[in-house]
C-alpha cells in the first residue's frame, strides 16, 4: 500500500477542487467590500510597505495578508476568479501539510501499534475529511478570511519543519526554516502567538522525556520561536488593542464573554460532529448567558481540559491535539471580548483537525481491540474502515458543494443568515443591502424595518433605510430617514454626504453643496463625496473648484477611470487640453487593465 502514497496529493488536490468548482464565481462579501474593492493600498505593489500595512478592517497587524491581496489586484484587478484561486490553493497546501503532521502526530512513537503504511493511509484520511469538511467553507470561500489560511499555512509549515529536523543531518537547516516561517506567520493573523507552544507540546509528547529535556535539546530553537513573539508585538503596536478586541466596550467585560464562550465553544463541536445550520454571521448571539445554560457547559469544558492535562502529562498521541484544539481557540474563544463577532465558525479552521485526528485515531484503536477480542479477520476491518472513510468523504463532499452554493450572490447568503438567525439586525441589514445593489428596493424595505427595530440606536440603518425609500421613489420619507439619522447622530458623514447626493439628484443644489461641504469637513478623506462635490460644482459653473476637488478625490483614490474621465471633461472646458489629454489617457489605462467590479 505505501507505494502508492505519491497519488495523495494529486486525490487530495483534485477532491477539493471538485467541492469548491462552484465557488471561484461568488462575489466579494461583507468586509471584502471595504478591504479589498474599497481599500486603495492594494492598488499597486510598489511600495511594498504600502501594500503591506493597510489600516483597513482585518488587515490591520496582518502585512502578508494585505501583500497578497495586493498580488491578486496586480495580476487580475477585481476579478474574483483570482482571489477564489488563491484561496483554493492555500486551503489544498494546508491540506497536503496536513496530511505530512498527521502521519506523525496520529501514534504516539513510544508504543507504536500501526504499520507505517496504515499510518499513512489514517493520515490521508484525517487529512481528506479536514479538507472537505462544510464548517471551513467560510475560510475558504469568504475572500477575506484568508487570514485563517495564511496563519495555518505557516503555523503548519513551522510544525512540519520541526518535525523533520528532528532526526534529520541537516537539523541546522530544518530548525532555521522553522523559526523563519513561524516568524513570517505572525503577519497572517494574530492566533499565530500559540505556534511556538504548539511546537513544544509536540516535542513533549512524541519526542523528549521531559520538558527539561526538551529545552535542553532545543533551547536554540525555542529562543527563536519566541523571538517571533516580539514581532507580532511590533505589528500590534501600532494598534488600538483596546478598540480592537472590544476591552472599551462597556456592555462586554471580560467574565461575560468568557462565560458566553463556553457555549459558543460546545456549539463548535456541535458542528465539528454534525455540520447542520452552518452561518455566517452570529452578530445576534445573546451576550447575556444565564447560569443554568452556561454552568453545564463549563464543566464539560473543564473536564475536557483536565482530561488533556492528563493525557499531555502521560505523553499519549490524543493529549496532543486536545492541547491543539484548546490553544487554538485561546486567542479568540477564553477572556479577551470581541463583541462584535462573538462567534464565528472560521475560527474551527486548524481546531476541526484535532477533532477529527482524534475521532479517526481513536475508531482505529477501538477497532483494533474489538478485532482483537473477537478474532474476526483483519481484511475485514481494513474494509469497514475504508467504507467508512469514503462514505465521509462523499457526504462531507457534498454537504460542502452545497454549503458553497449558497454564496452564489451577497443576497443568497445572506438571505441564508436570516432565515437561520431572524434576530439578526447586521443580517437584515447586510441582506436590505445586497436586495438593493439588485435593483429590488422595495424587497430590501421590509430588512431594513426589521434591522431598525432590533437595533433603533443605530444610525447607519436608518441611512440604509433611507436610500432604499428613495431607490423606490418615496424621496421625502427617504429624506426623512436621513434627517431622523443626524439627530441620532450630528457627526455621522455617510447621512450628510448620501443626502447631499439625493439633493443634487433632485435639482436642490444650494442645499447639497451644504451638505457636501458639513461632511467634508468633519471626513475629508470621504473620496466619494469629494468626487461628486466635484460634480456638483462642475454642474454648477464653477470649473476652477470642481478641479480642486476631482483631484482630491484622485489623490485619494487614483485608480478610478471615472474620476479620471470627468476630470478631462472640466479641464477641456477650460483649455486645459494637455492636462484632460493626459486624465483621458489614464482613464484609458486603468479601463483596460482592471478587471470587473
Amino acid at each position: 500500500m505505501t507505494k502508492f502514497r505519491w497519488w495523495i496529493p494529486l486525490v487530495l488536490a483534485t477532491l477539493c477542487a471538485a467541492a469548491y468548482s462552484n465557488t471561484l464565481h461568488a462575489p466579494f462579501i461583507f468586509d471584502d467590500i471595504v478591504s479589498i474593492v474599497r481599500n486603495s493600498a492594494i492598488r499597486r505593489l510598489w511600495p511594498l510597505l504600502d501594500a503591506m500595512l493597510a489600516s483597513f478592517p482585518g488587515l490591520l497587524g496582518r502585512p502578508l495578508v494585505s501583500l497578497s491581496l495586493a498580488v491578486n489586484y496586480a495580476c487580475g484587478g477585481y476579478n474574483v476568479t483570482g482571489y477564489h484561486l488563491f484561496n483554493l490553493t492555500l486551503h489544498i497546501l494546508n491540506a497536503l501539510l496536513v496530511f505530512g503532521v498527521a502521519r506523525h502526530a496520529l501514534v504516539n512513537v513510544r508504543t507504536p501499534d500501526a504499520r507505517p503504511d496504515e499510518t499513512t493511509w489514517l493520515a490521508y484520511a484525517v487529512a481528506t475529511l479536514w479538507m472537505l469538511h462544510p464548517l471551513l467553507t467560510e475560510s475558504v470561500t469568504y475572500v477575506l478570511q484568508r487570514t485563517e489560511l495564511l496563519m495555518a499555512l505557516f503555523l503548519l509549515l513551522t510544525l512540519y519543519c520541526f518535525i523533520h529536523g528532528i532526526d534529520s543531518p541537516h537539523r541546522t537547516i530544518w530548525f532555521g526554516l522553522c523559526v523563519i516561517v513561524c516568524i513570517l506567520g505572525m503577519g497572517a493573523k494574530e492566533v499565530m502567538v500559540v505556534t511556538p507552544l504548539l511546537v513544544l507540546a509536540y516535542d513533549y509528547v512524541f519526542v523528549a522525556s521531559s520538558l527539561r529535556d526538551a529545552w535542553r535539546n532545543h533551547a536554540r530553537l525555542y529562543v527563536g520561536l519566541a523571538a517571533s513573539w516580539v514581532v507580532l508585538a511590533a505589528l500590534q503596536f501600532t494598534i488600538n488593542l483596546r478598540s480592537k478586541s472590544g476591552l472599551g466596550v462597556a456592555s462586554m467585560g471580560c467574565w461575560d464573554y468568557l462565560v458566553m464562550q463556553c457555549s459558543v465553544l460546545v456549539h463548535y463541536l456541535r458542528l465539528a460532529v454534525w455540520p447542520h445550520g452552518l452561518v455566517l454571521d452570529y452578530s445576534d448571539w445573546p451576550r447575556i448567558t444565564p447560569v443554568a445554560v452556561w454552568l453545564p457547559k463549563a464543566g464539560l469544558l473543564l473536564l475536557l481540559l483536565a482530561t488533556t492535562a492528563w493525557a499531555v502529562r502521560r505523553r499519549l498521541w490524543w493529549g496532543f491535539w486536545c492541547a491543539w484544539f484548546f490553544l487554538l481557540l485561546a486567542p479568540s474563544s477564553s477572556f479577551l471580548p470581541l463583541p462584535t463577532e462573538p462567534a464565528a465558525e472560521r475560527r474551527m479552521y486548524l481546531p476541526l483537525l484535532a477533532v477529527i485526528a482524534v475521532a479517526l485515531g481513536g475508531g482505529r484503536q477501538l477497532c483494533h481491540v474489538l478485532w482483537d477480542r473477537f478474532g474476526w479477520p483483519d481484511r475485514a476491518r481494513v474494509h469497514l474502515q475504508t467504507c467508512v472513510v469514503i462514505g465521509l468523504t462523499v457526504a462531507l463532499g457534498i454537504t460542502t458543494f452545497q454549503r458553497n452554493a449558497q454564496y452564489r450572490t451577497a443576497s443568497s447568503i445572506w438571505a441564508d443568515v436570516v432565515a437561520k438567525r431572524p434576530g439578526s439586525a447586521r443580517g437584515h441589514v447586510n441582506l436590505g443591502l445586497a436586495l438593493l445593489d439588485d435593483g429590488k428596493a422595495a424587497e430590501s424595505i421590509p430588512h431594513f424595518m426589521d434591522a431598525l427595530r432590533l437595533d433603533p440606536n443605530e444610525p447607519i440603518v436608518r441611512c440604509d433605510l433611507g436610500s432604499a425609500l428613495v431607490a423606490n421613489g418615496a424621496v421625502k420619507e427617504g429624506i426623512a430617514r436621513y434627517e431622523e439619522a443626524l439627530r441620532l447622530d450630528p457627526n455621522f458623514t455617510p447621512a450628510r454626504a448620501v443626502l447631499a447626493d439625493v439633493l443634487a439628484n433632485q435639482s436642490n443644489s444650494p442645499a447639497a453643496l451644504e451638505y457636501y461641504q458639513e461632511s467634508l469637513s468633519i471626513n475629508p478623506d470621504n473620496e466619494e463625496a469629494q468626487f461628486h462635490l466635484a460634480q456638483l460644482l462642475a454642474r454648477m459653473g464653477r470649473p476652477e473648484d470642481a478641479v480642486t476637488h476631482y483631484t482630491e478625490a484622485l489623490r485619494l483614490n487614483p485608480n478610478q477611470p471615472e474620476m479620471h474621465s470627468a476630470l478631462a471633461e472640466v479641464l477641456e472646458r477650460l483649455g486645459r487640453h494637455q492636462e484632460a489629454q493626459e486624465q483621458l489617457t489614464e482613464a484609458r489605462r486603468l479601463t483596460e487593465t482592471a478587471g470587473p467590479h
